[in-house]
């Protein structure tokens, strides 16, 4: 059994959806969704927080989760442009809590937003496919470097990069797209970016393209993250308040955990944004094999170290907490 021990101290956990608690585009395990009610049952608040949309999530995870039990769980979606949470009956409320995204951009800079798009794909010459578990798409693609799966989640679009994110010096003479070797890695994300950040930019548009999970691109609201949302719940006592808590029930690191599968600060970890919006005694377990040293500096971020990663890693912890 692994070293690190489950916080029993814990009220508030906030955690990433995609490899932690699910694999990508692929529901919730059942024994999953068993250990997240034991804890929600144990008057613990469960905050989602994820690139993913509100009705992604609940699809994946909180649909499977007992009705009685969802009013402890609160989602920030689309990276943070959106917080919602749910009622008594377990249905999702009729507002979120607060939303960035008709406050932000006008209709004429959505419609704009999605012609950009589009010239990405055009100028990179991008095979779109719509989201799907990731062995399909590598079957149904045939690995093609160009091959993407694209998701319009509203307030955020995201390009998943699954087979040009990590590619071989032959793979990029065939391409013939300028690629630069990045962090030991030949990555078609980084021409993309380069090029949608000149696009926003020149058409005075409030969207930031980023690296995002493994492989992902997000076109996201600018200024808005995962800190985002995070610091808005932690500093909104109604907010606590419809969940069962207080300020003072969080006032000590111990009271808050923080649980994902990318804080590296050089390849779009943007689960790391999630910590920066807590104190840094506050605990952050990644359940992927990532290196110490590409973490931010002062964090108490700590790699899990059970037999299994990812959400099985999480399982495992979950599994053998005394």
């Amino acid at each position: 059994m692994a070293s690190l021990i489950f916080n029993k101290n814990v009220k508030l956990i906030i955690s990433d959806v995609d490899e932690t608690i699910a694999d990508l585009y692929v529901d919730a395990s059942s024994e999953m969704i068993l250990e997240l009610e034991k804890l929600l049952m144990g008057e613990r608040v469960l905050f989602l927080v994820s690139g993913q949309s509100v009705q992604n999530i609940q699809k994946r995870i909180v649909n499977y989760i007992r009705k009685d039990l969802r009013k402890r769980i609160i989602v920030g979606h689309c990276s943070g442009a959106e917080v919602w949470g749910f009622r008594e009956d377990g249905k999702l409320r009729g507002a979120p809590f607060y939303s960035l995204y008709d406050t932000t951009l006008s209709e004429a800079q959505k419609r704009k937003w999605r012609d950009l798009t589009h010239q990405l794909i055009e100028q990179f010459k991008l095979r779109v496919y719509p989201t799907m578990p990731i062995p399909e798409f590598q079957k149904r693609s045939n690995r093609d470097p160009l091959s993407i799966m694209l998701e319009d989640r509203g307030p955020q679009i995201t390009f998943e990069v699954v087979n040009g994110y990590d590619l071989s010096p032959e793979q990029v003479k065939e391409l013939d797209i300028e690629i630069p070797y990045t962090h030991g890695y030949y990555d078609l994300r980084i021409p993309i970016l380069e090029l949608a950040e000149k696009l926003m930019e020149g058409n005075n548009l409030p969207i930031t393209p980023r690296l995002a999970g493994e492989f992902a691109i997000d076109f996201a609201i600018r200024g808005v993250s995962k800190t985002t949302a995070v610091k808005y719940v932690i500093e909104n006592e109604s907010v606590l308040i419809s969940l069962g808590l207080h300020g003072s029930d969080i006032k000590i690191p111990e009271s808050i955990e923080v649980w994902g599968d990318k804080f590296s600060i050089t390849r779009g970890g943007t689960d790391r944004h999630i910590s920066e919006a807590l104190p840094k005694e506050v605990r952050s377990i990644t359940f992927r094999e990532e290196n110490h040293s590409e973490f931010s500096e002062g964090y108490n971020i700590v790699v899990w170290n059970g037999k299994k990663h990812l959400q099985e890693g999480l399982l495992e912890y979950l599994k053998f907490r005394a």
